[in-house]
């Protein structure tokens, strides 16, 4: 019965010696996990190795999630305290050691014993789950699990996960606090007797809190307006709506970035031949972004204007190679891990072709009430491991009366919606497209605010958002 289990009865004598006596796999360690709060990060024990190439294809599209596999289970609890993941998922049936004791050893664990543990069985058993729970399992799923209800459950499990720590930590900080407020506290006590040395010495700190008030405001007031004199610069990078529409009399733009300043821009160029308008969706938003944006920003002008590219594709590779080597990702000592993607597109009014390379940016064309959507490349500009040598492909469409041209960064489409907390999505953006592209472009622009603020409610905007949109 699973009251009489205890950690000599779950294991044999040599591994309970070896889990007990290795610090790297003791129980009664001091130390707790270190956890990236900012990703979710998914442990698998499963000996069968096509179950962890089932789950890593399933997790390899998710960007924030980190995915580790482990066929044995002791390696698994050797590198847990390592890996500090926010959801472990535990296999049943293993050969070294089974999965309802690995359950308990994890949860005897120090460093995993709040840890999510999903259960990982073959067959759907009442008796199965039911003794997994009673030794700490949080939940339980038949293998191979269905691709949406697994990276559901990971999620939610780990965001459960990582509020737990938060509030632990926000606890911990409250306790330090008290602590230095009692001992305040006695020490006031002990000064009570010498009332004009404590008088002296509440006048001098009330003070000094005052200076440092007045120091902090002061501070702040200048970050703030460092911050709106880099709006203003960003702003500067911005084509004028104006001059868009002295070239492109049939468009709108919309740029809202999620705080002062963002990551995305919009940049445009005219030449005789033809122009360029692209949009660029950097890393981060706030500052960071924008230290971003103008490197890109930098990075297109040289590329277009002094080297005279005009390819999307070309355009695409060139600016990889200058992000990468201008935060020297190309060395071993790179600080920065940033890039961005993008969408460009060349237009030739006198052969009337419109060619557009994708950098993980799709761009969506309408025509006679049909909306299409070319998904571009799927590599992003910039990063660490990057391919320099990485060829762009550029698509070439026939420009007809009526149609119209769509680039947008992900910002609109991954905003979380006030009711349900589910992203706006591609396919939504797209028929919201489609069933307006007819109208003139301004109210357009003001049809897709109002879609997007509806269905973002109280909620706060998950990242920057632009939308260019532009037709013939």
């Amino acid at each position: 019965m699973l009251n009489s289990l205890n950690m000599s009865s779950i294991l044999s004598d040599a591994d309970y010696k070896t889990v007990t006596d290795d610090p790297d796999m003791n129980p009664d360690r001091e130390e707790l996990p270190v956890v990236n709060l900012s990703r979710i990060t998914v442990l698998l024990v499963d000996d069968q190795e096509f179950i962890g190439k089932i789950v890593g294809r399933m997790l390899e599209p998710e960007q924030d999630i980190d995915f580790h596999y482990f066929q044995s289970a002791r390696e698994a609890l050797k590198k847990v305290n390592v890996i500090c993941p926010t959801v472990i998922l535990q296999d049943l049936v293993m050969p070294e050691i089974d999965g309802l004791h690995m359950v308990y050893y994890f949860r005897a664990k120090k460093d995993t014993q709040q840890t999510p543990l999903i259960v990982l069985s073959a067959h759907e058993d009442p008796k199965i789950k039911a003794e997994a729970f009673a030794l700490g399992a949080n939940d339980y799923m038949v293998k191979p699990p269905d691709k949406l209800e697994l990276i559901a459950r990971i999620r939610y499990h780990s965001q459960a996960y990582i509020n737990l720590l938060q509030r632990n930590e926000a606890y911990r900080r409250v306790e330090e606090r008290t602590e230095e407020l009692r001992r305040t506290n006695e020490q006031l006590r002990e000064q009570i007797t010498q009332r004009k040395r404590i008088e002296e010495a509440l006048r001098t700190s009330k003070k000094k809190v005052e200076r440092e008030r007045e120091a902090a405001e002061t501070a702040n007031t200048k970050i703030m307006d460092s911050i709106r004199y880099a709006k203003m610069i960003q702003g500067s990078l911005l084509p004028n709506p104006e001059n868009i529409r002295s070239f492109i009399p049939n468009s709108f733009s919309i740029w809202l970035p999620r705080d002062i300043v963002g990551g995305d821009f919009i940049f445009t160029d005219y030449f005789e031949d033809g122009f360029i308008v692209s949009v660029i969706d950097c890393t981060g938003h706030g500052v960071p972004g924008a230290f971003m944006t103008m490197i890109a920003a930098f990075g297109l002008r040289k590329i277009i204007r002094d080297e005279g590219w005009h390819d999307p594709a070309q355009i695409l590779r060139r600016l990889s190679f200058l992000v990468k080597t201008t935060l020297q990702q190309d060395t071993d000592y790179a600080l920065s891990d940033d890039g961005l993607d993008a969408a460009i597109c060349f237009v030739n009014p006198a052969e009337k072709t419109l060619t557009y390379a994708g950098a993980k940016m799709p761009l969506i064309y309408t025509h006679d009430g049909e909306a299409e959507m070319i998904r571009g490349d799927g590599k992003s500009i910039g990063y660490k491991k990057s391919d320099l040598k990485f060829n762009f492909t550029s698509h070439s469409i026939t420009i007809e009366t009526g149609m119209a041209f769509y680039m947008f960064s992900d910002g609109y489409t991954d905003q979380l919606g006030e009711e349900n907390e589910r992203r706006f999505g591609t396919r939504r953006f797209r028929d919201l497209i489609r069933d307006n592209a007819h109208l003139p472009f301004e109210e357009q622009r003001e049809i897709l605010l109002q879609a997007f603020n509806d269905y973002k409610g109280a909620n706060e905007m998950q990242d920057d958002v632009t939308v260019l949109g532009f037709g013939f």
